[in-house]
């Protein structure tokens, strides 16, 4: 039996509240209302509309496409309600939904995540590291962090800084084989390939250009493991020059060919449309930006 259009509504903004709070256990506790009350609310939802909404348990949910829609479709009311009879404030807590190639998170931003896990204790972060395509929508994401340019304009991109792409090999390796002349001598050497730029886009300041899309010794999906193959002679490696500035800094890795430039990746941060931010995405947006120049730097 169909709700009455006043109560179905009432209802709708406890689910759109529901999602924002991330389980039922985060939401009763905002309310102040058992959570037996507020399952029982979602399920007469849900009967009124003739489908799940939701999959659910005491301390997690997961949207339906069914759900995903109505909340999509209601989010920016339920906003404009609560400021003009909420006080306009959005309370920072919940879960906040991150998805990242495997080696960024780790590699350029879990110190400054910890930090902001610091400063903002309400807010649960859930963070889904892949080097494939995700569907964001799909899998419930507020916020990807991502490299490239992204061909959907339904987000919107937040750019942080850029990583500069570089070959480098160890000490022992370049006095064991040599340092190559020139890109062509590739094909000689033992490569270590490492996702995503399998093959190497390289440039001479004075107009040359070099294509490598040859073989390699060595192929890997994270740039950790690629790292630590080449600092232990395991070849020529071309990454993001910030990942191994350390191993620059130190020795442990040299510049290969360092008048050959390599190519320029930009790191975004993609979200929803700005209109439909919740209070938690932009203070993460926030919080990056004022870093980023201090994520991207090869200085510190």
């Amino acid at each position: 039996m169909r709700e009455h259009p006043g109560s179905e509504l009432e209802l709708i903004y406890l689910f759109v509240q529901l999602v924002d709070a991330g389980s039922l256990s985060a939401l009763a506790m905002r309310l102040d209302m058992p959570v037996a009350t507020v399952s029982r609310k979602l399920s007469r939802l849900e009967q009124s509309r003739g489908r799940q909404l939701l999959m659910r348990s005491t301390r997690k949910i997961r949207l339906t496409e069914e759900g995903m829609a109505l909340y999509e479709r209601y989010r920016a009311l339920v906003l404009t309600v609560d400021t003009l009879y909420g006080g306009g404030e959005e309370l920072l807590e919940g879960t906040l939904r991150v998805a990242a190639p495997i080696s960024i998170v780790s590699m350029i931003f879990m110190k400054a995540i910890n930090e902001f896990r610091r400063t903002y204790p309400g807010i649960r972060l859930h963070i889904t590291q892949k080097n494939e395509v995700v569907d964001l929508i799909d899998k419930g994401i507020d916020i990807a962090i991502v490299g490239g340019i992204q061909p959907d304009s339904s987000w919107v991109a937040v750019p942080l800084g850029t990583l500069d792409y570089r070959m480098v090999a160890a000490p022992g390796y370049l006095a064991a084989h040599g340092m190559p002349e020139h890109p062509s001598a590739l094909a000689s050497h033992d490569v270590i390939k490492v996702w995503p730029l399998y093959n190497w886009s390289l440039r001479h300041p004075q107009g040359e250009a070099f294509y490598y899309d040859g073989p390699a010794s060595l192929t890997l999906t994270d740039l950790q493991g690629a790292i630590s193959s080449c600092v232990d002679d395991g070849g020529i490696l071309y990454g993001p020059e910030l990942f191994f500035k350390q191993e620059l800094q130190s020795g442990t890795l040299m510049p290969v060919l360092p008048d050959w430039i390599g190519e320029r990746r930009r790191i975004s941060i993609l979200c929803h449309h700005r209109q439909r931010q919740p209070a938690k995405v932009k203070a993460f947006i926030e919080f990056m930006k004022a870093r980023a120049d201090r994520l991207f730097s090869m200085q510190e």
